[in-house]
């Protein structure tokens, strides 16, 4: 992988992060805007599809740029916003399914912001340590 894509796969996994964000904190307002749009943007399989956009390609770049400058941070940064979008998936999985354990809908919403914002801020470092010509 070339240093153009290396940018471009940092630019669209930081864009994917961001959509997780904005998907948490857009979905109350679509469910009280349009009902059948809201459950749509709410459902389960959205955020199974989002995981799957993400968590390959923050991946790839991180291991990428990993094996090129051996800095840890982006890497570390990205293991642990993947791993809390994993862990608000299954939460969201646990809220679907129909439990009624205490605030876990809004346990699930605060993951998953933190954890993309967390996604985000190792695509940043990841970014600005592959264009390091001295690594």
């Amino acid at each position: 992988m070339n240093h153009v894509q290396q940018e471009r796969m940092d630019k669209l996994g930081i864009m994917l992060s961001l959509s997780c964000c904005v998907h948490c904190l857009a979905t109350p307002f679509i469910l009280m805007a349009a009902p059948a749009l809201g459950e749509y943007f709410h459902s389960e399989l959205i955020h199974i599809i989002l995981f799957l956009l993400v968590a390959p390609i923050a991946l790839i770049s991180f291991l990428k740029t990993y094996k090129h400058t051996q800095k840890v941070r982006p890497l570390t940064l990205g293991v642990i916003g993947l791993s809390g979008l994993f862990i608000a998936m299954l939460l969201h999985m646990v809220v679907e399914s129909g439990s009624s354990i205490g605030h876990i809908h809004e346990i699930e919403i605060i993951v998953n912001i933190v954890s993309g914002l967390i996604l985000v801020t190792g695509h940043f470092f990841n970014f600005k340590d592959s264009l390091c010509k001295h690594c």
